[in-house]
């Protein structure tokens, strides 16, 4: 999801929300959470102790947020959106229907929405259509992967 430049990524999630602390660290457990989740699905070397971080992060960090308690009722729901597309991007990936397979593609990274909801939150809709443009060019518009790519995998 995010770039390996901490102080760059800092900057962003600060960026993103308006100055509000809360709201950046936030994204940057949902950022950890979905690189974690990826990792334990991906590979078998850290499985266990990448679970046992998802674990932590979603029951005991993400739970204890302060933007996450004021927001939960907005956020929850598209958290469970996510997660469900998430999923559904890997059963397409395969799939013979190549539409499903280009629809999987972008699903994977609907990660990215929860940004978007975010600097709704607390900017409104101009700041939410700056955000993710902003997003995208960090975090995709050098990335030249194809569906096809994507497949292979």
């Amino acid at each position: 999801m995010l770039p390996n430049e901490p102080e760059a990524v800092r900057a962003a999630l600060l960026r993103w929300t308006k100055g509000d602390v809360a709201a950046a660290d936030f994204l940057s457990e949902i950022a950890e959470i979905a690189r974690l989740a990826d990792d334990v699905v991906d590979e078998d070397e850290n499985r266990q102790r990448n679970m046992a971080w998802l674990l932590v992060r979603t029951l005991t960090v993400l739970p204890l947020n302060p933007f996450f308690i004021r927001h939960a009722p907005a956020l929850t729901p598209l958290i469970n959106s996510v997660i469900v597309q998430w999923q559904l991007s890997d059963e397409w990936r395969s799939s013979r229907d190549a539409l499903k397979r280009h629809f999987g593609f972008v699903m994977r990274e609907a990660v990215g929405s929860i940004v978007t909801a975010v600097a709704a939150i607390v900017g409104g809709y101009d700041h939410a259509k700056t955000t993710t443009e902003d997003f995208f060019e960090l975090c995709h518009a050098g990335s030249r992967e194809t569906v096809e790519d994507w497949m292979k995998d």
